[in-house]
């Protein structure tokens, strides 16, 4: 019997600790916020080539709305769908930023630009 209790008690503090995770995972995880934590990665990595002072292709990624808006190639995100915005086919390619240019967009800070295009569902 003595045998027996710590391999219940060690069943019992997985079955528990399972279960906390298990609701850990449940729970949505919050938008991203574009001021919070969208425009510090894009000024970091992006605004350099597309921001006040320089313009490539036209696009400036300043503001949600300037993404929209797009620029030679039309507009850099679909509201609601990641999966077909041009700024996330761009990162996700490796096209942008340039190679040459770094420092470069992690896979987390790619996953959180998804989450937050995904999230404008609705916006035009």
């Amino acid at each position: 019997m003595r045998a027996f209790l710590p391999l219940l008690f060690s069943g019992l503090l997985l079955s528990s600790l399972a279960e906390v995770t298990a609701r850990a995972q449940d729970k949505p995880q919050r938008a991203p916020d574009f001021q919070k934590d969208v425009l510090p990665v894009f000024e970091e990595k992006c605004i350099r080539c597309h921001g006040a002072k320089r313009r490539g292709g036209k696009l400036d990624m300043r503001t949600p709305e300037a993404l929209l808006e797009g620029g030679d190639t039309g507009p850099a995100l679909k509201p609601g769908n990641a999966q077909k915005s041009l700024l996330i086919e761009l990162i996700h390619y490796k096209e942008m930023p340039p190679k040459k240019k770094g420092p470069f967009i992690t896979p987390q800070e790619l996953e959180m630009l998804r989450r937050w295009i995904n999230a404008m569902a609705g916006r035009a």
